[in-house]
């Protein structure tokens, strides 16, 4: 499917190293650890994971500080696994854009746009708002700076997926869709249809006009569905399934999509 070969382990060995690096700085220099450091490896860990678009900017910021203020002693494993993280997130988000490739090609050229009426988009505003806000303080406080960064990084990757989706006809894809009990959708191929393989899940938020009875979360039976947008890692999405009556649903994604590694 589309979606598929995301890095999983490369981000935990990534993480892992940082964590190594982290531990050595501390050990050789720990008179010179403090909150400020603290701080800002707990947001490179944090990046690594959820945020590779910062981490490629980040780290060979915090790369170049750690040369110029550290003793070498203290530096190379930290460096060492900076660079490592950076090739991950590297590697991460090429595998994102052959994603979104790959589904172009899946829909053979067929695009079109959003099921009307559209909803607003309001999405990341809030993280955005708060690193705003956040901003400020980190002024007179310099480790909240870390947190401002994440927050507005992190809402404005949302925000720009999101637009991304809205700005003009998108990829369509053919599917068969499960609502889990906790409101999680599980897509699947079109030829699926015994649900052996989800192709990835995304928490779903039905349109408001829509009635919430009409919906199928008994989890038992897998439904058509049109996908809106190419699904990759943290992807936008929109889903235009049918509920028990078979009748349509939009569904929009309240959340990133998860790919479902194969076994």
């Amino acid at each position: 499917g589309p979606v598929g070969g995301v890095p999983g382990g490369g981000v935990g060995a990534a993480a892992g190293a940082w964590l190594a690096g982290v531990a050595v700085a501390v050990a050789v220099e720990p008179q010179g650890w403090g909150t400020g450091h603290a701080a800002l490896a707990a947001a490179q860990m944090y990046w690594l994971v959820r945020l590779p678009e910062l981490t490629l900017i980040a780290a060979p910021a915090i790369m170049t500080w750690l040369i110029w203020t550290e003793p070498p002693a203290a530096y190379a494993a930290a460096v060492a696994a900076l660079a490592y993280g950076w090739a991950a997130a590297r590697h991460r988000i090429d595998v994102r854009r052959r994603q979104r490739l790959l589904a172009a090609n899946a829909a053979q050229g067929v695009r079109l746009a959003l099921p009307q009426p559209v909803p607003p988009l309001r999405r990341g505003a809030v993280r955005i708002g708060a690193g705003v806000a956040l901003a400020v303080p980190a002024i007179w406080y310099p480790p909240l700076g870390a947190v401002a960064l994440t927050l507005a990084a992190e809402g404005t990757a949302a925000f720009y997926r999101a637009a991304r989706l809205r700005r003009g006809p998108v990829p369509v894809l053919r599917a068969l869709a499960q609502e889990d009990e906790d409101g999680r959708l599980w897509v699947y191929a079109a030829d699926d249809t015994a649900g052996r393989r989800p192709l990835f899940s995304c928490p779903v938020s039905p349109e408001a006009d829509q009635d919430p009875e009409s919906e199928s979360t008994d989890g038992t039976s897998l439904r058509r569905a049109v996908l809106f947008g190419a699904p990759y890692e943290r992807a936008e999405l929109l889903l235009l399934r049918a509920d028990r009556d078979d009748g349509p649903l939009v569904d929009r994604a309240a959340g990133p999509v998860r790919p479902v590694r194969s076994a």
